[in-house]
């Protein structure tokens, strides 16, 4: 009776809850490895606001990019430090209406002047209004005529005349006929002391034709 009683207090495992024991630790060492692996539990941690500082707003901003500003032409740009650029826009230069006499073919060794053949009923007074110039420069430019077909033209009544050899900003004229250094600087638009001046030598009441003598540039 007491063997009976003792075998019945002993719990025999059977088969399958050996197995099912079994099947739990493997799927427990299974859990733990693979959580580790992870890098351990991680638990969601509430955001603790700052106090004094206002939470974000989660929604998106929309960013705003500033229009292009064009500049008017011409315009300096702004430089490194807000003065105006080193290098502004280059601006074409302002055009004027071409000039009449260039069409007109040049006196051989003068620049700026022309040559212009006469037609009939022309006169210097014509001529000059034709082209634009001052009546007392075209009769400057031609103090004898030596071609009737030909007159010269030109705004520098000192154009047809010979620069000074050394370089000096002057023209040499050979006194004519009848001068006197008060008609030659008349003729020429220029003053009495100015050509005293390039001829420290010259006696002004005593010249004489051919004489060589220096004119100032014409100054318009």
């Amino acid at each position: 009776m007491s063997g009976s009683t003792e075998a019945r207090g002993r719990r025999v495992l059977t088969p399958a809850v050996t197995a099912a024991t079994a099947f739990a630790i493997l799927a427990a060492v299974v859990s733990i490895a693979f959580v580790s692996a992870r890098g351990g539990l991680q638990l969601p941690v509430a955001a603790t606001p700052t106090p004094g500082i206002a939470a974000a707003s989660t929604a998106p901003t929309a960013s705003v990019v500033p229009a292009p500003t064009t500049e008017a032409s011409g315009s300096p740009s702004a430089g490194p430090n807000g003065g105006p650029s080193a290098n502004p826009p280059t601006q074409a230069p302002a055009s004027g209406p071409p000039d009449p006499l260039a069409a007109l073919p040049g006196c051989p060794g003068h620049p700026g002047c022309f040559e212009y053949v006469v037609r009939r009923g022309d006169s210097f007074s014509a001529v000059s209004d034709r082209y634009g110039l001052l009546l007392w420069i075209t009769r400057a430019l031609n103090p004898e005529v030596t071609d009737d077909r030909l007159i010269l033209v030109g705004h520098d009544p000192t154009v047809r005349l010979d620069p000074c050899p050394d370089g000096a900003a002057c023209h040499l004229y050979a006194v004519r006929s009848g001068d006197t250094v008060s008609t030659i600087a008349s003729r020429y638009g220029l003053s009495v002391e100015g050509i005293l001046a390039l001829n420290p030598a010259l006696d002004p009441s005593h010249i004489v034709t051919g004489q060589v003598i220096r004119l100032p540039l014409f100054a318009g």
